[in-house]
């Protein structure tokens, strides 16, 4: 949480901005993607009482497969009112085209919910 408080000269909270900045709803972790064409939706997300996000961060717990290479890249995410399609486009496969091994994607947790009103 993030945001400010204002007291009085006698303590008594007069202003509580504290819980403005957002809501968590959920988490999903992105696999390692290894082949083109992965994409994945998840549906049903309650996007109320504010503005939608969605940020990636790096799953520690997971290791890189065996003949390939990892590139930590986030999928192209796309918000809708009540749901979030993470997309790897194929393109991403075929640079850099030098690696010897394979190209391995994903591996990153994504965590969305709202900014509130």
């Amino acid at each position: 949480m993030y945001g400010w408080q204002i007291f009085d000269e006698n303590g008594t909270l007069k202003y509580d901005h504290s819980v403005i900045m957002s809501h968590w709803i959920g988490s999903f972790d992105i696999p390692f993607v290894t082949r083109p064409g992965w994409s994945h939706t998840i549906s049903g997300i309650p996007f109320i009482g504010g503005t939608p996000y969605a940020f990636c961060v790096p799953n520690s717990a997971l290791r890189t497969p065996a003949g390939f290479a990892y590139a930590c890249t986030t999928p192209d995410i796309l918000v809708g009112s009540d749901f979030i399609r993470l997309s790897y486009p194929s393109a991403l496969f075929n640079y850099p085209d030098d690696l010897g091994v394979g190209l391995a994607l994903g591996g990153l947790t994504l965590h969305y919910g709202v900014y509130n009103a």
